[in-house]
């Protein structure tokens, strides 16, 4: 996946959107799909610009920080969808927590608790985070992209929550060596 085809994602809907709303969403709902600093952002939407596949309208709330908001082409919305119909997903990941638990066998006990320790730290935030966007989500956020959106949403703090328990049983299985190798986390 390209950086463009994440930003398209975000201007599907055809509302154009300034750049500074583009690198607020990527700060926010993004943040476990696509990284990028807003100077990637910002030379990625000229690109696009120039190959055409957005385009600048005037804004209709213009800032001093703005020059105008981004919409879809045709021909950017011919490329979201031969991305979205045609192009095979990357599924690796990279990942810096997943690298640090695999290598916790290098750790003491005391400092591969506290590493545990950090990692239940995030995964609580992220579910208070998630639990709260989904508390507040609005009425009018129910056509199909917005039930995509909260399906993904629903995904994520399914995922944390599981990523909590598998930290408890991490932190046991580690502790008592006697616990079978096969029998770690089989229940």
């Amino acid at each position: 996946m390209a950086l463009k085809h994440a930003i398209m994602t975000h201007l599907m809907r055809g509302l154009p959107r300034n750049a500074y709303v583009i690198v607020q969403f990527f700060a926010s709902d993004y943040e476990r799909l696509w990284k990028a600093s807003p100077t990637q952002i910002y030379a990625e939407l000229n690109r696009m610009a120039e190959a055409g596949l957005v385009k600048v309208v005037e804004s209709a709330t213009p800032t001093r920080r703005s020059q105008g908001d981004y919409v879809l082409t045709d021909a950017g919305r011919e490329e979201l969808d031969r991305w979205l119909l045609h192009t095979e997903p990357d599924h690796g990941v990279r990942d810096d927590s997943l690298l640090k638990l695999i290598a916790i066998g290098a750790l003491d006990d005391e400092q591969a608790q506290i590493l545990i320790g950090h990692e239940r730290t995030w995964y609580r935030r992220r579910v208070l985070a998630i639990e709260k966007r989904l508390e507040e989500w609005p009425a009018d956020h129910d056509g199909r992209v917005w039930r995509g959106r909260r399906a993904v949403f629903e995904l994520w703090l399914a995922e944390a929550k599981h990523t909590l328990t598998w930290l408890d049983q991490l932190e046991a299985y580690l502790a008592d060596p006697s616990i079978p190798l096969a029998e770690g986390f089989g229940g």
